[in-house]
């Protein structure tokens, strides 16, 4: 599950970042690309701190884990949704900060929160595998397609339809999380059950963080001894 998650969103990053760099390519002038990238990215960097500091926490003790795990690929449909209509440089540069302030903040964290009730062997053979393979392939996957869509439909007004695509991909990305909830509680209650972690609300884990401010785990989960 955590596998098909982040290939479904290095697939997603990669066809936004596209629409992005082409949609301010399009409509800035050459001389202004490096004001205004500079100016996408601190808003976007901002944007993650306060998503970080003031919603991240909120939204996984009171939704949860899997719950927070949807308001990236919620956020990121709407964006694409908004720039098939309307896809115009505001719309193109706000496809960066809904990707990015949302990727480093709450999604990163719920990410991290689903290896806690993972035994250590499987955890880092997972990890293992996801980080060498799934990503990797995922981006070169997403950015062959991405160099196949837009050179058979050549011109800005087409990088839109990419958005057609990206959409299916974050319908089967939130479906997928739908599909993880039920796995995900049934090994946080195992897990609570044989003593591995504390006792917590099912899908009701705050963060690893948590964890390890209670001297419970280390940042890589690991017990302390």
């Amino acid at each position: 599950g955590i596998a098909m998650l982040v290939g479904l969103y290095e697939m997603v990053s990669t066809m936004m970042d596209y629409q992005f760099t082409s949609t301010v390519s399009h409509f800035v002038a050459e001389e202004d690309l490096g004001a205004h990238f500079s100016s996408v990215f601190a808003f976007t960097n901002f944007i993650a701190v306060l998503v970080q500091l003031f919603l991240t926490r909120w939204v996984l003790v009171r939704m949860g884990v899997t719950s927070a795990l949807l308001v990236l690929p919620a956020a990121a449909l709407l964006g694409e949704a908004g720039f098939v209509l309307l896809p115009g440089l505001l719309l193109g540069s706000l496809l960066n900060t809904l990707d990015n302030a949302f990727a480093y903040s709450i999604n990163q964290s719920s990410k991290e929160a689903l290896y806690v009730p993972v035994k250590q062997e499987v955890k880092y053979q997972g990890k293992a595998f996801i980080d060498i393979l799934v990503l990797r392939s995922s981006k070169a996957i997403a950015a062959l397609l991405s160099l196949l869509l837009t050179t058979a439909l050549v011109g800005f007004e087409n990088t839109r339809w990419l958005s057609v695509i990206v959409l299916a991909l974050l319908i089967v990305w939130m479906m997928v999380i739908r599909n993880i909830r039920p796995i995900y509680n049934r090994m946080v209650a195992t897990a609570t059950a044989s003593g591995d972690i504390p006792l917590v609300a099912v899908d009701k884990l705050a963060s690893v963080n948590e964890l390890v401010a209670e001297g419970t785990t280390t940042p890589t989960g690991e017990e302390h001894k």
